[in-house]
C-alpha cells in the first residue's frame, strides 16, 4: 500500500496547472508584476467566533481599527466643482470631503465646532457656497476656515482662530480619494505599497463610477468583505464561470500589512 504523502503546512494547492502555468502559455507580453509571487502561509488556526459575533471586539475595531487605516471615500469625479462635497460614513465617524477654492480636495469631521450638530446628513452629497451649520448657523469657508456666526457679540470669549473645523487627512491616487482619521498616518503611498508600482494611477484615472449600490447587509462587517478577498466560494456560488475560469487554482500574494492580491484567471477556453 503507498503511503499517502501529504504536503506540509501552506503547501497545499490545485493539482491542476497554476496561474503561471497560464501565463507562460499567453501569447501577449505578461506584466512582470504578474509574475512576481510574494505568499506567505500565515497558519491554519481557527479563528475565533467571537471575532464576528462580540460587541466587544466591534467595539474595538471601531476605537482601534477604522481610525487608523486609509479608507476610500469617494472618486475625484464625485466633487469636480467648487463648493461640492461628498459625505463619507464608517460606524460613528463621518467625514466631508470637500472640494476647496482653488481645487484642492479637503476632509473635515461631519460636526459642528459649536454643539457638534451632524453639518451634512450622513451618506449625502451635493454643493454649497460655505459649510453652514443647520443648527444655529454657524458657517464656515470651504477651506474651514470660520466665516462668520451669528450674535458674534454674545461670544467674547470664542476665539476664532480655535474654531476652524477639525481637519482629516485626505490624499489622493489614481482618482480615488482617501481618508483617514489617525492624528500622524503613514502617507497614503506607502500604505498601498507596492500596488502603486504595480499599477500605473494613470489606469485609474481614465475611469468613472457607472453605478453606486449601496446595501445594508445583516451580518458582521468582516462576513461581507472576506467574499472579495477569496476565491474558495466561485465553484459553488457561481459555479457558471467555472466554464471558462482557469481551474481551482487562484494565486494570492501578501504585501507587508495592508495590501494583498488575488488572481483568477478568466476566459480560459
Amino acid at each position: 500500500m503507498t503511503e499517502e504523502v501529504k504536503p506540509k503546512p501552506g503547501e497545499a494547492r490545485c493539482p491542476g496547472v497554476s496561474v503561471q502555468d497560464l501565463l507562460d502559455g499567453d501569447s501577449r507580453e505578461v506584466p512582470s508584476y504578474l509574475r512576481k509571487q510574494s505568499y506567505e502561509f500565515l497558519g491554519d488556526q481557527d479563528i475565533p467566533f467571537e471575532r464576528y459575533t462580540s460587541a466587544e471586539y466591534f467595539d474595538k475595531e471601531i476605537a482601534y481599527l477604522w481610525p487608523r487605516t486609509w479608507q476610500w471615500a469617494c472618486r475625484e469625479e464625485h466633487i469636480p466643482e467648487s463648493g461640492d462635497y461628498y459625505v463619507y460614513d464608517v460606524g460613528p465617524y463621518s467625514v466631508i470631503v470637500m472640494r476647496a477654492e482653488q481645487g484642492a480636495i479637503n476632509a473635515y469631521l461631519n460636526s459642528c465646532m459649536h454643539r457638534g450638530t451632524k453639518l451634512k446628513p450622513s451618506f449625502s452629497s451635493g454643493s454649497s457656497e460655505s459649510i453652514r451649520c443647520p443648527y444655529h448657523g454657524w458657517d464656515w469657508h470651504l477651506d474651514g476656515r470660520i466665516k462668520s456666526l451669528p450674535c458674534e457679540w454674545d461670544f467674547p470669549h470664542v476665539d476664532k482662530s480655535k474654531m476652524n473645523l477639525s481637519s482629516v487627512h485626505c490624499e489622493t491616487w489614481g482618482g480615488f480619494v482617501f481618508i483617514n482619521l489617525e492624528a500622524e498616518p503613514v502617507s497614503l503611498l506607502d500604505y498601498l505599497n507596492p500596488l502603486p508600482k504595480h499599477i500605473a494611477s494613470k489606469v485609474f484615472e481614465d475611469r468613472y463610477v457607472a453605478q453606486h449600490i449601496q446595501k445594508e447587509l445583516n451580518c458582521n462587517w468582516k462576513i461581507a468583505s472576506e467574499a472579495f478577498l477569496e476565491a474558495y466560494h466561485v465553484t459553488e456560488t457561481h459555479s457558471q464561470l467555472m466554464r471558462t475560469n482557469g481551474d481551482a487554482n487562484t494565486q494570492y500574494d501578501f504585501y507587508g500589512d495592508h495590501v494583498s492580491r488575488l488572481i483568477n484567471v478568466a476566459g480560459i477556453p
